[in-house]
């Protein structure tokens, strides 16, 4: 059976090649979508310059309030998947912003901004739910 739906990253040179891309299901699809709509910033790509979300306007802003930080990447990323994941439908965000210490490589210990992103929505295509979630540390971006 052929896939529908390409993974993250796309290869080119496999598809210049014509060799088969690896494909995913499209609940897979999806998460890798929303995963690139929440990790990119507005104007980084540069073939939409609207696609991505105000997440990173926000990555060093130590003095607004969190739970006003909290709010402003809720309607963010939630504009911004109803304008780009046009497969899910119901959608519903909720953004966490936690102040957490980390270990770094050496013996000091720091705090940072770790960001908790729940996504949840209905597939259109097939009426079923789906529930998306990506923790990442920022100030600066770094994965959990």
């Amino acid at each position: 059976m052929r896939l529908k739906y390409y993974t993250l990253p796309l290869e080119p040179e496999l598809l210049m090649q014509k060799k088969e891309h690896p494909g995913c299901t499209l609940k897979q699809s999806v998460a890798q979508h929303l995963h690139l709509i929440i990790t990119t910033a507005f104007g980084e790509m540069q073939s939409d310059v609207d696609f991505g979300n105000s997440i990173w306007d926000h990555d060093f802003d130590n003095l607004t309030a969190r739970t006003r930080q909290q709010e402003w990447m809720k309607e963010s990323l939630l504009k911004a998947v109803r304008k780009h994941e046009k497969r899910l439908d119901g959608i519903k965000v909720d953004v966490l912003v936690k102040q957490e210490e980390v270990n770094a490589l050496s013996a000091e210990r720091r705090v940072k901004k770790r960001l908790d992103i729940f996504i949840i929505g209905r597939l259109t295509a097939t009426s079923e739910d789906i529930t998306f979630r990506d923790s990442f540390f920022v100030s600066p971006l770094s994965y959990s």
